[in-house]
C-alpha cells in the first residue's frame, strides 16, 4: 500500500518504517466506517472511501503521537476523522469549483451530479462527527466541532469574497488558516491532547500545524498557476476561472509591470478570468511565483523551528523531513 506524499520523502525508508502499519490501520478504519450506512448510502460511500488521498493530516496525527509517548488506539480513530473530514471537505470543494478530477479519478459530482455529491459529502462530515463522540471526552469533541467549524466559515468566507478586490493580504492568510491549517492545526494538537500533554506544549504544536498548513495552501495555489493537471491527478486552472485571490494574484496586482497590475486589476474588477496562459512567460508572472514560494518557504520555516520543543525521536525526524520535502514541492513551482 503506497502512501502518496510520504513516498516522496527525502528520507522515505526512515519516514515510512515509523507509521506504515499505522497508516494501513486509518484505512482499514476509514473502509470500514462505509458499514455504518444504510444499503442505500453504503454504495455511494463504498466508492469514495476508496480513494487515495496523500494521507498528510493521518500523517501528522500518527507523527505527532509517536513523538510524544507512542500512538494510541484514539490516535488511529482521530487520524482516520481526519481524513474523513478533509475528504468532505474535497467533496464540497470539487462541486464548487466544477472540478471533475481528483487524484487522477472521477470526482463525485462528476459521477453522480452536484446535489448528491453535497450530500454525500454531509454524510461523510456527519460520520466523522459520529466516530469523535465516541473517544469519549467532552473537550476533545468540542475541540474537534471548532476546527470544522472554523474549516467552513473559511470556505464560506472564499465563496463570498470571489472577485473581491478590497481583501487585504491579510485577510487572504486568516481565510487559508481557516479553510486549510485548521485541519493540519487540529490534527497536531488533537494528538498531543489525546497523549494528555500540557496546554503549553498542545498550543506549540497547534502553531505549528496552522504554519504548516499556510504554507501547503501557498503551495497549492502557485500549483493551481504552474502545474499540469496530470501531473497534479487533479482539475488545475480553477482559481483562476473562479476569481479566487490567491497569494500570487496579490503579488500580480502589486507588479513593477504597472501593465500587468493594472490589466490584473481591471479583469478582477470586471469578473474576467486572469489570462495566466498569456503571463506565463513575463517576468512579472515569474516573480509573483518567486515571491510567494518565499512567503511559503518563511512559514515552513517557522513551523520546523517549532519542533526542537519536542525530544529528539525518529518521529521528529520525520516531522522535519515533512517540511523539507514540502520545502522542496514550493522550490518545483518556480522551475521554468
Amino acid at each position: 500500500m503506497s502512501f502518496p506524499f510520504f513516498s516522496k520523502l527525502r528520507n522515505r525508508k526512515a519516514q515510512i518504517k515509523i507509521i506504515k502499519h499505522e497508516l494501513e490501520r486509518v484505512r482499514a478504519c476509514i473502509a470500514e466506517q462505509a458499514a455504518a450506512y444504510d444499503s442505500y448510502t453504503r454504495r455511494y460511500m463504498e466508492q469514495i472511501c476508496e480513494g487515495r488521498g496523500k494521507m498528510i493530516r493521518p500523517g501528522l496525527v500518527l507523527l505527532t503521537a509517536a513523538a510524544t509517548g507512542g500512538v494510541k488506539d484514539e490516535h488511529i480513530t482521530f487520524a482516520a476523522i481526519m481524513e474523513m473530514i478533509h475528504m468532505a471537505s474535497l467533496i464540497h470543494d470539487d462541486v464548487l469549483d466544477k472540478a471533475d478530477t481528483r487524484r487522477d479519478n472521477p470526482t463525485p459530482n462528476a459521477l453522480w451530479g452536484n446535489e448528491l455529491a453535497v450530500l454525500l459529502g454531509d454524510t461523510m462530515l456527519s460520520q466523522a462527527m459520529v466516530m469523535g463522540s465516541e473517544i469519549g471526552d467532552a473537550r476533545f469533541v468540542r475541540r474537534m466541532a471548532l476546527s470544522v467549524r472554523d474549516l467552513c466559515q473559511g470556505e464560506v468566507e472564499q465563496s463570498t469574497r470571489l472577485w473581491d478586490i478590497e481583501m487585504s493580504r491579510a485577510d487572504y492568510y486568516e481565510l487559508i488558516r481557516k479553510k486549510t491549517a485548521t485541519l493540519f492545526a487540529a490534527a497536531m494538537a488533537g494528538a498531543a491532547y489525546l497523549q494528555g500533554l500540557d496546554d503549553e506544549m498542545v498550543e506549540n504544536l497547534q502553531r505549528m500545524g496552522t504554519l504548516l498548513g499556510i504554507s501547503y495552501q501557498i503551495y497549492d495555489d502557485c500549483l493551481d498557476l504552474t502545474g499540469d493537471d496530470t501531473a497534479a491527478g487533479k482539475t488545475l486552472g480553477t482559481d483562476a476561472e473562479k476569481g479566487k485571490l490567491t497569494l500570487p494574484v496579490f503579488f500580480l496586482m502589486e507588479s513593477s509591470c504597472e501593465d500587468v497590475a493594472a490589466d490584473v486589476r481591471r479583469r478582477l474588477e470586471k469578473h474576467e478570468a486572469i489570462d495566466y496562459a498569456a503571463l506565463r512567460g513575463t517576468e512579472a508572472f515569474r516573480e509573483a511565483i518567486r515571491c510567494s514560494v518565499e512567503e511559503g518557504l518563511q512559514r515552513n520555516e517557522e513551523a520546523r523551528e517549532l519542533l526542537w520543543l519536542l525530544p529528539d525521536s525518529p518521529a521528529r525526524e520525520a516531522l522535519a523531513e515533512m517540511t523539507l520535502r514540502l520545502d522542496e514541492m514550493l522550490r518545483d513551482c518556480c522551475a521554468d
